[in-house]
């Protein structure tokens, strides 16, 4: 890992001297829930017959944010079901993951938001629904963390699009250029550069062989990132 005399170190402290708000996406970067998003996808895809590769969802799903449109086209499926159907079975079986604790932080997650919050404003902006990131969040206890806590319905359009991003930034009262997003997924980088904002990426077991060209920063792991801020 790099000192803290590093280029990498002296990037970042470039960075966040000109950052006055810090967004957090939420699944796979700060809540190991990505395995949980793959489970409940998983569980009603074969309600109608049809099974998820988990190697190909982390991919084209949990990166590159293709969603249930990419697995009919790639897969030429025919299911008899609605898609806005499908997403809806899909949040009923998470959420209860979420409100039943299976969901954890990881284990460097509360540690890199302290390092943070005392010189910025932090928020979390997330394809997830609301309620489903503060059950998590209140079973690690780390509610207290957040003030902004924008979800999916926070925004008419997911990433890669930027409007959640500039509703955070709103929110916060930011401009985008003060704004910098922490992220672990190539729809979230691609939403922060349409967003006019620096973007760090954390790289995990799930993303290793995404390219995430055009990053500021790019991290191998979240404790790396840690590390690093502690100096």
């Amino acid at each position: 890992m790099a000192s803290s005399s590093s280029p990498l170190a002296a990037t970042l402290k470039s960075i966040r001297e000109n950052t006055r708000g810090i967004i957090f996406d939420f699944d796979g970067l700060l809540a190991d829930s990505e395995p949980f998003h793959y489970r409940a996808y998983n569980e009603v895809f074969k309600r109608y017959g049809h099974s998820l590769n988990q190697e190909e969802y982390w991919i084209e799903w949990t990166s590159k944010g293709k969603g249930i449109a990419g697995e009919i086209e790639r897969h030429n499926l025919s299911l008899n079901v609605d898609p806005i159907e499908l997403r809806r079975q899909k949040f009923e079986v998470y959420s209860r993951f979420c409100q039943n604790g299976d969901i954890r932080l990881f284990p460097e997650a509360v540690q890199a938001v302290e390092l943070l919050k005392n010189d910025h404003q932090i928020a979390i902006a997330s394809g997830s629904w609301g309620h489903d990131i503060r059950a998590i969040l209140e079973h690690a206890k780390a509610s207290y963390l957040f003030s902004t806590i924008l979800g999916k319905e926070s925004a008419p359009r997911e990433k890669p699009h930027p409007d959640i991003f500039l509703n955070a930034a709103k929110t916060m009262k930011c401009s985008a250029l003060e704004c910098l997003v922490i992220e672990d997924a190539l729809k979230g980088l691609n939403a922060a550069k349409s967003a006019g904002m620096s973007c760090l990426i954390i790289k995990n077991e799930l993303n290793q062989n995404i390219d995430f060209h055009g990053a500021d920063l790019i991290f191998p792991s979240l404790s790396d990132f840690v590390t690093l801020l502690k100096g």
